[in-house]
């Protein structure tokens, strides 16, 4: 499994900083697996191909002032060095050092060292991972346990946020803040919308309204399935979009069955008829009307062809921001 790597540490926070490009530190991790000493398992991973780092295993370090090979701890052993190691945090299970204060603390149900402070966290055994600490959650077991469902990199012990939407599948912040850009709102793994959409839906309902169908579609109807409440319906056929009629939503797609027609008269109970296949046929000649407006809607979507337009919409309020998920197995 590709491991994600981490980003470069700020060289601004400390004078002259040893360690490298992941972390700041002064020792190195001596492999018990090629029995070489590199900055961090990312570093060792990056330049040997055929196996990974288990950081787990290390029983030696190398002081990077004095060069003296000793016993993992967080202060060298040599007489006159006294260096430590991980001036901010140090971890005897992870085998952590960082000079760089992250909020890190050890979870010893995700069985990994995260970051962002503990009071602002708790563990989730059904889950199998840290959340943000009073924020409710729908639980799945081991969710975090799954790849991401857009990168398909791993989840649990990745150095990037995990956003967790409402249905609780969870993927990579970027991720889906990438999916948000081009207007896909569903959920990769189950089709639930992953924030609030009424504002969209809303305007979805205005350019329905201002998108008038030819009149050989008129009194048509098809039978929908709407993700959000996973309920079906009879929804008036329309090009723009179907919408639910018991929640409002537009993330429906189409259920099994041919176009209806409303027979039944106003006031009498609704009665649907399949169309034949010589009226479905007709259908086919049938043209469909330009909008007056359509270049302006073509300009304003012309960077985003993949669904509709929602990058307003995904802007967070800042107190939302910070409570994302961070994982992140720090060494």
């Amino acid at each position: 499994m590709t491991e994600v790597c981490a980003a470069p540490a700020d060289p601004v926070l400390a004078p002259n900083p040893l360690g490298c490009s992941h972390y700041q530190r002064k020792c190195e991790l001596v492999g018990p697996c090629c029995d070489k000493p590199y900055n961090c398992r990312f570093c060792h991973d990056e330049d040997v191909t055929n196996h990974t780092l288990d950081r787990r295993s290390v029983t030696e370090v190398v002081c990077l002032v004095c060069s003296a090979r000793q016993a993992v701890s967080n202060l060298c052993t040599t007489l006159d060095c006294g260096t430590v190691f991980g001036g901010e945090y140090f971890c005897g299970v992870c085998k952590l050092f960082d000079d760089v204060d992250k909020g890190q603390f050890h979870c010893d149900g995700c069985g990994i060292c995260r970051v962002g402070g503990r009071d602002k966290f708790c563990h989730c055994d059904t889950c199998g991972l840290c959340l943000p600490a009073g924020k409710t959650h729908k639980c799945i077991s081991n969710t975090s346990h799954n790849n991401c469902p857009v990168c398909l990199e791993d989840i649990h012990t990745s150095r990037l946020e995990a956003h967790i939407p409402p249905c609780s599948h969870l993927l990579h912040l970027e991720c889906f803040t990438g999916m948000m850009k081009q207007g896909l709102y569903a959920c990769p793994t189950c089709g639930l919308s992953m924030q609030d959409m009424s504002r969209v839906w809303a305007s979805i309902d205005r350019e329905v309204a201002s998108t008038p169908m030819p009149t050989e579609y008129a009194g048509l109807y098809r039978e929908i399935l709407c993700r959000d409440c996973n309920k079906t319906c009879t929804a008036v056929f329309h090009i723009v979009g179907m919408k639910c009629s018991s929640c409002g939503s537009y993330n429906t797609t189409l259920d099994k069955g041919p176009l209806l027609r409303l027979e039944s008269k106003e006031g009498e109970e609704q009665v649907f008829v399949p169309l034949t296949e010589a009226e479905i046929a007709a259908l086919s000649n049938v043209s469909f009307p330009i909008p007056d407006n359509v270049s302006d809607i073509a300009s304003e979507g012309s960077d985003n062809e993949d669904g509709w337009e929602t990058t307003e919409e995904v802007v967070e309020d800042d107190e939302d921001a910070g409570n994302e998920m961070v994982e992140e197995d720090l060494d």
